[in-house]
């Protein structure tokens, strides 16, 4: 079987290595930064689908007069919950 990995140990020597440079480095300050701006984006993006499909919802129920109806088993008053 042939045996890909150039080194005979692990040592310290190759153990922070990676393609876009070492441990610290500005590839990896690079890389932190756009996949924390990816989050950022994606988390507002879920945010907006969320508000939209929220806003559309209740759109719906307010064009229904389900919203206008009281809930069975309480009173119309505006007091509270009946006791």
């Amino acid at each position: 079987m042939f045996d890909a990995f150039p080194y005979d140990e692990w040592g310290e020597d190759i153990a922070e290595f990676w393609t876009f440079g070492g441990q610290g480095s500005t590839g990896t300050w690079i890389l932190t930064v756009l996949g924390f701006a990816a989050m950022l984006v994606s988390f507002w993006g879920f945010v907006i689908l969320e508000n939209r499909k929220l806003t559309h919802q209740a759109a719906r129920l307010k064009a229904s007069g389900a919203l206008d109806r009281p809930a069975p088993g309480t009173a119309s008053s505006t007091m509270g919950p009946v006791a």
